[in-house]
């Protein structure tokens, strides 16, 4: 799974080729303002196409970095490391599965607000730039 990423070539944090990760826009939208150097942009359920502006947090590269060593502090203090590598080891497979059946809904569910915005915008004479709608899988 891949970030979303949306061509914008004048975003001052967009990559060589003129493109800016979504997640990037909606926190700069949820902030009102733009992302600074050395601020990124964390998904809290992992889930990198799940860019609702309420699973995103901003943080700095330091604070980003800790997180692995918090969760594995975190089942150690509870005892649950051999637990959870067990259950990771059973049930990986399983776990990719859902999560790319969650990603295709997520990926329904975002664009159906794209239209929704579009359409909403053309109703009031609005201009209305959409952020490339990704194709629905499945439909």
């Amino acid at each position: 799974m891949s970030y979303r990423r949306i061509y914008m070539p004048d975003h001052h944090r967009s990559d060589i080729a003129g493109f800016v990760g979504h997640h990037i826009l909606v926190m700069e939208e949820k902030l009102g303002r733009p992302l600074v150097k050395g601020e990124l942009v964390h998904h809290k359920d992992f889930h990198k196409p799940n860019n609702l502006p309420n699973n995103l947090q901003d943080m700095t590269r330091k604070e980003h970095q800790n997180i692995p060593a918090m969760q594995a502090r975190f089942l150690v203090e509870k005892g649950l490391m051999d637990e959870f590598f067990e259950w990771w080891i059973t049930n990986k497979y399983a776990v990719k599965s859902i999560m790319q059946e969650a990603e295709v809904e997520l990926v329904k569910a975002q664009n159906q607000r794209e239209r929704m915005q579009l359409k909403y915008a053309r109703q009031k004479g609005v201009k209305y730039v959409s952020t490339v709608l990704q194709e629905d899988r499945n439909e």
